[in-house]
C-alpha cells in the first residue's frame, strides 16, 4: 500500500529524496557544522554497509548514527573539498511509512572524481522525539553503498575530466 493520495505520495517522494540530497550536501561542510546537519538526517538507530571490497567474508559497516558519523574526518575536511552529487535520476518507492531511495552517485575530492557507484537509502517515517508527538518526518535509518573508480567515459558523461 502506499500513501494515501498521489498528492500526498508525491510530497512524500519528493520529501525523501531532498533528504537522501542533503545528507550528501553535508559533505561540502567541514567540521562541527558539517557533522551536525549530517546526524540531523539520520535515525537515532540503523547501519550504513559499504558493498565494495569483502574482507574476511564480510564487508565495511558503521552503526547510526554515530559510528556512521565517525568515518568522515569532519575537523580535517575543508569547506568544498568533498562534493557528492546524484548521478542522473533517482528511483523511489514507497509503502506509507517506509521508503527506498536509489540513487546513483559521482564523488570528488578537490574537484577531481575519486569513484561512483549507488546508494541505496532506507528511510523511515514516525515521530523520532516522543516529546513532540506530532512533529513526524523521515529520516534515514539504512544506507548501502558502492563504488568504483571512473572510467574515462565516465569523466567525460560527467564533464569532470
Amino acid at each position: 500500500m502506499e500513501s494515501s493520495s498521489p498528492t500526498a505520495l508525491d510530497a512524500d517522494k519528493q520529501e525523501v529524496v531532498n533528504l537522501c540530497v542533503r545528507i550528501l550536501e553535508t559533505l561540502k561542510l567541514g567540521g562541527a557544522a558539517g557533522r551536525e546537519q549530517f546526524l540531523a538526517t539520520l535515525a537515532p538507530y540503523g547501519t550504513a554497509c559499504h558493498a565494495r571490497a569483502m574482507v574476511n567474508k564480510g564487508f565495511e559497516h558503521e552503526q547510526f548514527p554515530h559510528g556512521f558519523a565517525n568515518r568522515m574526518p569532519w575537523d580535517s575536511i575543508q569547506d568544498g573539498e568533498l562534493e557528492e552529487g546524484l548521478d542522473g535520476t533517482p528511483t523511489v518507492l514507497i509503502d506509507r511509512d517506509l521508503a527506498m531511495v536509489w540513487t546513483p552517485y559521482w564523488f570528488t575530492r578537490n574537484g577531481a572524481l575519486t569513484h561512483l557507484g549507488t546508494n541505496c537509502f532506507t528511510l523511515i517515517k514516525t515521530a523520532w522525539d516522543e516529546s513532540l508527538p506530532q512533529k513526524v518526518e523521515w529520516k534515514i535509518c539504512g544506507l548501502t553503498d558502492t563504488a568504483r573508480l571512473p572510467t574515462e567515459e565516465d569523466r567525460k558523461r560527467l564533464g569532470k575530466e
